[in-house]
């Protein structure tokens, strides 16, 4: 049975990919919301939809990373999931409390697994390409 440290760049991997998931859906939706209403702001809604996608995009491959047990994936994800956790505290003090205490919970709970994720090279055990 694998324990937790050896497992914590999959569990790492699985939540930043959730993540990533949620950003791809929000833009779907945003786009087709988009398409079949009017919108005031389109520039803006664009920009929106742009930037959801593209962050999904970098989090996809952040997850990448911490399956490969590489490390650049965790600058993105403690990026990510410091702005999330900042999205939390407005849509509490918005008084979307349930939803901001799950996004926020999940960004805090993401971003503790993602800074415990250390890669093995972490150590200085294993340098590729350099001669001693």
């Amino acid at each position: 049975m694998k324990t937790l440290p050896e497992r914590v760049h999959l569990i790492a991997a699985w939540l930043v990919r959730t993540e990533a998931l949620f950003l791809f859906v929000l833009g779907t939706y945003l786009l087709v919301r988009t398409m079949t209403s009017s919108v005031e702001e389109l520039d803006a809604v664009i920009a929106e939809i742009v930037f959801l996608l593209l962050g999904g995009v970098g989090l996809f491959f952040a997850g990448r990373g911490f399956l490969q047990h590489r490390n650049y994936g965790r600058g993105p994800t403690v990026l990510a999931n410091l702005i999330a956790m900042g999205v939390a505290y407005y849509m509490i003090d918005g008084e979307r409390v349930l939803l901001g205490v799950t996004i926020g919970g999940f960004a805090l709970v993401t971003l503790c697994t993602a800074l415990a994720a250390i890669p093995k090279s972490a150590g200085g055990n294993s340098h590729h390409g350099t001669s001693p």
